[in-house]
């Protein structure tokens, strides 16, 4: 958390590389949403009307806001972006109170979602179809999912589906960094935040559930070049840390359990590997889950780590960042919440 005994929670928002200090004085409500997969979003809600330019008279504040205008919101202390993106929807209130802008904004993936084709990807790797993919849209691309070569079938669906879809494959989440289109493994981080009660964290909801967790995950294909049968398992997750994971829990209940997945069909040995690991990951990673409020904490992210202190040692320690959203209102300031997870507990010895 901030070490500031007093910081300026209201954010700083820039309009086409213009500091918009007008919008943010007349801030009512901002939520941002950013997801672990797929296209981050925000709904930033202003008082239309008031004094201008000088003027005596009450006017239209933000009339001349567009669609397409690119929106930049910054916490300011330190200088740290919480979301960039353009203007895709504009509403307008009246009647409760005085007029209400709302700009809708997305972050530039939502070009990805505009490019509906069918098409065939021959023989190229989930890192070069993203590249392709990015590239069509104006994107840099920044990927590390799988040296797996295969046939990618893009089914009239929009690019944006398509390479969900893909990355779904390989449980690695697709989303925008730094402007870049980013699709790899989370990396440990460095500088994980702490948090707890009593140190920022106001709501705290944690389950271990044996629900859908298993020792095993299983994946059966067929090779149509060679006609023949691939198979595949894996137990364990992607990185290991401390503690037992649901797993090693099933084992030591006695309690027998493993998945046969049934999609998507595997068509070679490589492919049946990099889908069992996936499967099996994607359930394991969830074995702990639940979510946080917490006072505003800009540097909270998908993908980012937190390092929770003063809950039990069986959940204390570091935890990932799944769903992020970061809300602004008049009432409750800066608030942060994150949905969390992690593949180990400590059980009591």
């Amino acid at each position: 958390m901030q070490s500031q005994p007093l910081i300026n929670i209201r954010p700083r928002i820039s309009v086409n590389g213009e500091n918009r200090a007008d919008l943010a004085a007349q801030l009512n409500s901002l939520t941002i949403q950013l997801p672990w997969h797929g296209c981050a979003s925000a709904e930033l809600s202003v008082t239309n009307w008031g004094l201008a330019d000088g003027s005596p008279y009450p006017s239209w504040l933000f009339n001349h806001i567009s669609m397409g205008d690119q929106v930049h919101i910054a916490h300011d202390t330190p200088s740290i972006t919480l979301f960039e993106g353009e203007v895709t929807g504009i509403e307008e209130q009246y009647g409760a109170s005085a007029p209400v802008l709302t700009l809708l904004l997305q972050d530039r993936l939502h070009l990805l979602g505009r490019l509906r084709q069918s098409r065939c990807h021959e023989d190229q790797t989930p890192d070069q179809l993203l590249q392709t993919l990015a590239s069509d849209a104006g994107l840099e691309a920044d990927t590390r999912v799988s040296d797996v070569a295969a046939d990618w079938h893009q089914l009239n669906e929009s690019a944006l589906a398509f390479a969900l879809r893909i990355c779904r494959r390989f449980d690695v989440g697709l989303r925008l960094d730094r402007g870049a289109l980013r699709a790899m493994p989370e990396d440990p981080d460095p500088e994980p935040v702490v948090l707890g009660p009593g140190n920022g964290a106001l709501n705290i909801r944690i389950l271990a559930d044996l629900n859908h967790q298993y020792q095993h995950s299983k994946v059966t294909g067929y090779n149509p070049t060679t006609g023949e049968p691939v198979e595949a398992t894996a137990d364990q997750p992607r990185q290991s840390a401390p503690g037992k994971t649901a797993g090693d829990t099933l084992a030591d209940l006695g309690w027998e359990s493993s998945d046969t997945l049934p999609h998507p069909m595997a068509r070679s040995h490589s492919e049946a590997e990099a889908y069992a690991s996936a499967g099996f990951h994607r359930q394991a990673r969830k074995f702990l889950h639940g979510e946080l409020i917490c006072m505003g904490e800009p540097n909270l992210k998908p993908g980012k780590e937190i390092e929770l202190e003063g809950v039990s040692p069986r959940l204390a320690g570091i935890w990932q960042v799944g769903l992020c959203r970061h809300t602004f209102d008049s009432r409750n300031g800066f608030r942060s919440h994150a949905k969390i997870h992690r593949a180990q507990w400590n059980p009591e010895p």
